[in-house]
């Protein structure tokens, strides 16, 4: 399975629990980080990739890095399509 350290590093470090941000602070975060166009970049890769993976599985992932707990991988992978996939590639800035 390949690791996407971009992706865990959002997960964790914006929508972590332990940060305690809303969605809407962490959207804003996330906003921020993408003026980079080193970091919009190297996510957008990531994610593609991971949307292509079949080993991955979003539930776990979310899990690890402290996002939430989601009873189905459709319910996890809907997180994340929402609150990454649809901000990095669906809202330009």
């Amino acid at each position: 399975m390949s690791s996407y350290k971009l992706i865990e590093s959002v997960l964790g470090g914006i929508y972590g629990a332990q940060i305690g941000l809303t969605d809407e602070e962490a959207i804003s975060e996330l906003q921020k980080s993408l003026q980079q166009d080193k970091f919009r970049t190297g996510i957008e890769i990531e994610l593609k990739e991971a949307f292509a993976d079949q080993s991955i599985s979003w539930q776990s992932k979310l899990d690890d890095c402290e996002v939430g707990y989601f009873d189905t991988e459709d319910e996890a992978k809907e997180f994340v399509r929402e609150f990454l996939w649809n901000i990095v590639f669906l809202v330009k800035i």
